[in-house]
Order: structure tokens, then sequence, then C-alpha cells
């Protein structure tokens, strides 16, 4: 087995899953280098969540093969999940806990940044001022900007989002591109998909349709 790499790439070739006797994707290839965004389109029901957990080893492909850095992301999956940040549909925060408290258990688990004030990062995602506000009073555009500040509390390079925009306004929108750039230009890679024709002029964006 081979080292990874500083800045590993994520390289998918010939992957293949069917469900119910549907084929979502037959023989789908796609390498996600570092600095890039990809988004994956498609209609309801294509498979693009499936393919996002396929990526993140949640469930195998029928057939292909998935490498990171090099490696089959089996044979290196705890140094791959460390590397990994996934987001699906579901917020992922507790109700009965304060924003400053979520952030803090999700800062105990896993390759996480070691603080215990969250006001810069909550901030960042337009909840200044929320720091010991309870999760179950905030609006559904405010818990989802509190389940994306995760994603500067971890140390991840690859994120895998499934529909990270929803309940965003276009500010929340806004926030969310300068926080991909600051991730993108450090290296990072971002794959997502978005119901949301995302058209950012100073983001080179590719598409896989599905």
């Amino acid at each position: 087995m081979s080292t990874l790499n500083e800045q590993p790439s994520l390289q998918v070739t010939g992957l293949h899953s069917y469900r119910y006797d549907k084929a979502f994707f037959n023989g789908l290839n796609l390498c996600a280098a570092p600095g890039k965004l990809l988004q994956i389109e498609g209609e309801n029901g294509s498979g693009k969540t499936t393919l996002l957990k396929i990526l993140c080893g949640l469930i195998e492909a029928d057939e292909g093969e998935i490498l990171w850095g090099g490696n089959d992301i089996y044979s290196v999956m705890q140094e791959y999940r460390g590397d990994l940040h996934y987001l699906g549909h579901k917020n992922g925060i507790k109700a009965g806990l304060t924003c400053n408290e979520n952030l803090k258990v999700l800062s105990a688990l896993g390759n996480r940044v070691n603080t215990t004030d969250y006001s810069e990062v909550l901030e960042a995602y337009g909840l200044k001022g929320y720091e010991d506000t309870y999760a179950y009073t905030l609006s559904a555009g405010q818990k989802r900007r509190l389940s994306l500040a995760r994603l500067s509390i971890n140390k991840a390079r690859l994120w895998i989002l499934d529909e990270p925009f929803t309940s965003l306004d276009e500010q929340g929108k806004n926030d969310m591109k300068k926080i991909f750039q600051g991730h993108l230009q450090t290296g990072g890679i971002i794959l997502l998909t978005s119901h949301d024709n995302i058209q950012w002029r100073d983001i080179d964006i590719l598409r896989i349709r599905l």
C-alpha cells in the first residue's frame, strides 16, 4: 500500500450501482483534484445521494474503483474517514443544546479543531449573537447554518455535501461561497449535490450529470 499523498485526489473509475433492478449509474468516471468543486447533477431518483454515500464508503458500489491518494478507500479507510466530512439531508444537531454547545460536542469527535470559543465560526455562518441560543428556537435556515458550521471545526480535506443550500436564503448562500472559496484555496476538495443552479464566476465548477 502506498502512502497517502500530502494533498490527495479522489479518483473514481468504472463505477456501477444498481438498486431494485435499476442502474443508477453505469461506468461512472470522475476525478476530484485539490482545489476543485464538483457538482453532481441529475433528476430526483437518479442516484445522487447513493453516489455520495458510495464515495463516503457508507455503501458499496456493485463495480468500480474509488481511490484516495492512489489507494483504494477500503484499504485506507481510517485515514480516509479522517480526511472526509459528509453532510447529508439531516442537520444532525441537538435541539436541546445551544449553538456553542452543539459545536463543542462536534469538536470532541474525530479530527476537529481544539477550541472552546466558536464565536468567530458562528459569525462566519451568519449566527453572530446566537452562541447561547438553543437550537430548537432557530429557524430552518439558521439550523442549516449551524449544521454547516461544523465544516469549519473539521480539518477534513474532502467535503461531500448533499444539498447543503437547503433552507438557506441568498445571504446564506453567499456566506457559504466564501467558506467554499477558503477551503478550495487551501487545497480542499468539495463534492456536492444541489437543486440550485450555482453560477459563481470566481469558482470553477465541474458538473457531473447522472
